[in-house]
């Protein structure tokens, strides 16, 4: 028993000896020492700045619209009847094709009662005219004789004196002349033509239905003549004036040129662009562009001097970074054209170090460098 408790101590003791000299090595080893030259590199893609005049196409995309869009409405009431084409949306008309006539058979009935009625009362005051006015007969008798209830009104005939005024006044004849008259012009609003050559877009009233004074029946579209919208960078506006061709080209490879008809003299707030009208001419009997159909559109050219850059190379349309001296700084720079994946800049000077990749951020204690 005494041995193993001997033992025991004598294991303690050599563990406390084993663990004393190892924290006397720890302690008394020397630290590395540390290279006070490191230090961190980072590589960017830069280029250095050439400036050159370029020559290049400003191409932007435009939508299609119809040069005359209007709504069609009633005039008058009554039911719709058949015109010279099917009234159905997407259905093609001509200039002056009968889109519609709306019922007007009691209109042409009281028309002509009304004619007859006006033909009876200057035949009961001939005889006076013979009589009072014998100078003034002959044309109130072939105006007479020219009246016909399935005729339009022919001339009122010129009217020389006061007297004459006074005596067919007194006799009603000019109210029902002038009733008469604005009956026809209201006759007319009962049947409606086609104001150019187009397109139902829409069709709000079926044949047989009953149209009231307002009603909008249908929408219309011109189709051979469109307009096409540009949203233009205002950088670009001095290149573009009023008058000037420029061609457009369609997804199916259709290409045909267009006039600039106006430009807008504001900026669209949401896209800050200013809107670029062109006219388009479509030709009879050929491939034409369609409402709402998207077209590239060639503005003409223009020479810009300048470095061109990729786009995302510039921070928010107005600056870039340059590299000098290792670090990185950002450099005010004006955007005078841009194309379809890079920019044209200025403001900066020939043979600068200017990073030509997008950087989502950097680091202002490292090192950088161009690769």
């Amino acid at each position: 028993m005494k041995n193993k408790l001997l033992y025991g101590l004598a294991s303690l003791v050599l563990i406390l000896v084993a663990f004393g000299v190892s924290g006397f090595l720890i302690k008394t080893k020397p630290e590395p020492e540390t290279d006070g030259t490191a230090h961190n590199v980072m590589y960017v893609k830069a280029d250095k700045v050439k400036l050159v005049e370029t020559e290049s196409d400003m191409i932007y995309r435009g939508r299609v619209a119809a040069f005359d869009n209007i709504s069609l409405s009633a005039e008058v009431s009554g039911k719709i009847m058949q015109g010279d084409v099917r009234f159905k949306a997407g259905e093609s008309f001509k200039k002056g094709d009968v889109l519609l006539t709306i019922y007007s058979e009691d209109v042409k009935v009281a028309l002509k009662s009304g004619k007859s009625s006006l033909l009876q009362t200057i035949s009961q005051i001939l005889p006076d005219i013979k009589v009072d006015y014998p100078n003034e007969f002959a044309k109130w008798n072939t105006f007479f004789n020219s009246v016909d209830p399935e005729k339009p009104l022919p001339q009122l005939p010129q009217i020389d004196s006061d007297k004459e005024k006074v005596f067919l006044a007194a006799n009603s004849v000019l109210t029902n002349y002038y009733s008469l008259q604005q009956q026809e012009i209201n006759l007319t609003r009962y049947t409606i033509r086609a104001p150019f050559n187009g397109i139902f877009k829409t069709v709000n009233k079926e044949i047989g239905a009953v149209a009231n004074p307002g009603t909008e029946l249908a929408n219309l579209i011109r189709s051979d003549k469109l307009e096409i919208v540009v949203p233009v960078f205002p950088n670009d506006l001095e290149w573009i004036k009023r008058g000037n061709s420029v061609q457009i080209q369609g997804h199916n490879g259709l290409k045909q040129t267009a006039t600039v008809s106006r430009i807008s003299g504001y900026v669209d707030e949401e896209t800050q662009s200013v809107n670029v009208y062109l006219t388009y001419q479509a030709l009879a009997g050929k491939k034409s562009f369609l409402e709402g159909e998207y077209v590239d559109v060639v503005l003409g050219n223009s020479r810009v001097t300048g470095y061109e850059i990729p786009r995302e190379a510039v921070i928010d349309q107005s600056f870039v970074y340059e590299l000098k001296n290792g670090k990185l700084g950002k450099k005010e720079i004006q955007v005078v054209r841009k194309l379809n994946d890079s920019y044209i800049i200025s403001g900066i000077g020939d043979s600068q170090l200017i990073v030509t990749e997008s950087l989502a951020s950097i680091n202002p204690n490292a090192e950088y460098q161009a690769r």
